[in-house]
């Protein structure tokens, strides 16, 4: 029996109403902070395709004598913009967190939300300093990549979150078809990390008067970032055919599309408005494949 037609067990029982509460609450918080962490992404971008990331020169300060971007002209505006969404990350973190305590399962609480909610927000601080730390060290590269790799991690911890808020069932399949998925995750985080290493070699270091870069050769980088790309692919036919998920068939969709868009960026010179999809592609990716690791769980044939 494949994994399509075989039952699906509830992870955890169904509400019952009037023994559970807090359910609503909870998915909307963790929505909120599963689309603001994503929104990061986006906004990072933003700052470094403009060459607005020393818009504001110091941390935690906008400058030496002001909080605000006061005399920094737009790019200031579009550094502190960013630095600003911390704040709704905060509240957006909090609010999941104070959520899932209250949130009971039968009139239990539920350790295994409790811990993702807090992970999920520790993150929060994590890429405040983070961007600090990017400011300070006038945006080297390897930092920058730091910055994003977090964000991805925080997308995949409150994707589990949503899937739990939701109460989302884990699809049974074999454990060729567990395997086979776990290495599309795997995979699929690689060519993120290989992507990073591509910002870094290439020329929008995010301000116009900062030239370091990564060292690395941008074509052999780009090169082997996209290898990483069609090996996920590969990966994600042979998931469809074993596990027959349809979470795998929307990331392989999605990579698809974000294939198509580094290519066309890499051979017409690195414009700002394709990277800029490009990224946005990053934060639905990642998204994409915590979904599809998270919605299988692997099964004895015995």
């Amino acid at each position: 029996m494949d994994a399509v037609t075989q039952p699906r067990p509830a992870e955890h029982p169904a509400p019952v109403e009037g023994a559970d509460r807090g359910w609503s609450a909870l998915r909307g918080w963790a929505v909120g902070s599963l689309a603001g962490n994503m929104a990061l992404i986006v906004t990072g971008a933003l700052v470094r395709l403009t060459k607005s990331g020393l818009g504001c020169p110091t941390w935690p300060k906008c400058t030496n004598d002001s909080l605000i971007p006061q005399g920094m002209g737009l790019h200031g505006v579009i550094e502190f913009g960013n630095r600003t969404l911390t704040f709704v990350l905060v509240a957006l973190a909090i609010g999941a967190f104070v959520a899932a305590v209250r949130v009971r399962d039968r009139g239990r609480p539920r350790s295994d939300i409790r811990q993702l909610a807090f992970w999920g927000a520790m993150g929060v601080p994590l890429q405040a300093v983070l961007g600090g730390i990017t400011v300070l060290t006038q945006l080297n590269p390897f930092v920058v990549a730091s910055h994003l790799l977090v964000s991805v991690a925080m997308i995949v911890v409150l994707v589990a979150l949503v899937r739990r808020a939701y109460r989302r069932t884990a699809v049974p399949v074999p454990p060729t078809g567990y395997a086979l998925t776990l290495a599309a995750f795997v995979v699929s985080m690689l060519a993120m990390v290989l992507g990073t290493m591509v910002t870094g070699a290439a020329p929008h270091s995010g301000d116009a008067n900062v030239v370091a870069r990564n060292g690395l050769l941008l074509e052999g980088i780009a090169k082997a970032h996209a290898w990483t790309v069609w090996l996920l692919l590969i990966l994600l036919a042979l998931v469809i055919w074993k596990a027959r998920t349809t979470q795998a068939i929307w990331l392989a969709v999605a990579t698809l599309a974000q294939g198509l868009v580094g290519y066309l960026q890499y051979f017409n010179g690195l414009p700002a408005w394709i990277i800029m999809l490009h990224m946005i592609g990053v934060s639905v990716i990642a998204a994409l494949a915590a979904n599809m690791l998270f919605a299988v769980r692997r099964v004895s044939l015995r």
